[in-house]
Order: structure tokens, then sequence, then C-alpha cells
């Protein structure tokens, strides 16, 4: 009985880290369309490439942040 509490405790993280990764995923894909977008109503090409610089710095901070707290 106690393997079977495990395994859905087990089932349970994997499905929040999934979560995680998949709203992580979604949030980088809207921030470049975005920067594509915005770069398009602009009409400089030096937003896009700023947009999609930052939206890259971040996540890699963002990843290295959450490596280092556990």
């Amino acid at each position: 009985m106690n393997s079977a509490l495990h395994r859905r405790d087990d089932q349970q993280a994997a499905r929040r880290a999934n979560l995680r990764i998949a709203l992580t995923l979604l949030s980088v894909a809207a921030l470049f369309f975005g920067g594509i977008i915005v770069s398009q109503y602009t009409g400089a090409a030096a937003v896009g490439i700023g947009v999609l610089g930052l939206s890259i710095v971040g996540f890699v901070v963002a990843a290295l942040g959450r490596g280092i707290r556990r």
C-alpha cells in the first residue's frame, strides 16, 4: 500500500514538473512572437533583436536561479 502512495506522489510531481516546463516554453514563445510583432509595428529591427536578447538572458537567469535555489 505504501508503494502505491509513493507512486502517486511521483506521478503528481512529474505532472507538476511537466506543467512548469510547458508554461515556461509557452512564455518563451509568447515573448518571441510579441517581440516580432512589436518590431513589425515600430519598423525597427533593433526592437525585435533587443526583445529576443532580453528574453534569452532573462530565461537563462531564471533557470540558473531556480537551479541555485535547489
